[in-house]
């Protein structure tokens, strides 16, 4: 699935790509392929392909018994990318974004890939995998931060309302302050 649109307040254009890849290697060659054109006739557009690419990149994102890596999925998975041109996050939380019932086998199968127009547009994106819940893939976040105003200035527990004055203690404090524009 893919979307194309616009964020209002800045005006830029962006497209988000959703995959599912086949486990099939010649389903995701011609996956791969259809999805490297996207990107070549998109290229000046901001862009995010994102899901389960059924597909890792080293021998480090997958872990079980009797690991046998296809290594050719893995070269095609990773010229993809390059011949793309898009840049893979790492990911923050856990190494891993899918695991098997059995409790050993586990796999970086999920992930964010971003072109370089996206990380100029948004250069303070994170990829965070959260918690699993009954899927046997985590979620993952695309956080893109694009101000950081460091800690919330102010902080207040609810238990203060009840504190007599308290009200008006804030309104007198708010009525000193003297704010510009």
């Amino acid at each position: 699935m893919i979307i194309r649109g616009r964020v209002i307040i800045t005006n830029q254009d962006f497209i988000v790509a959703n995959v599912y890849a086949p486990c099939d290697t010649s389903a995701k060659q011609t996956l791969w392929d259809r999805l490297h054109s996207i990107s070549l006739l998109h290229a000046d557009i901001n862009m995010c392909i994102c899901g389960d690419f059924n597909s890792i990149r080293s021998a480090e994102e997958r872990k079980s018994r009797g690991t046998v890596l296809r290594q050719h999925d893995v070269d095609i998975f990773n010229n993809f990318i390059e011949d793309s041109s898009l840049v893979d996050l790492p990911v923050c939380g856990r190494l891993f974004t899918w695991y098997r019932g059995d409790g050993h086998s586990m796999s970086r199968l999920d992930r964010f890939l971003l072109n370089d127009v996206w990380c100029m547009t948004w250069p303070n994106c994170t990829q965070i995998a959260l918690q699993r819940g009954l899927s046997d893939h985590v979620p993952l976040v695309l956080r893109v931060d694009v101000v950081n105003w460091g800690p919330q200035p102010l902080r207040m527990l609810k238990c203060w309302a009840d504190i007599l004055g308290y009200e008006n203690f804030v309104r007198e404090q708010w009525s000193l302050l003297d704010v510009n524009g």
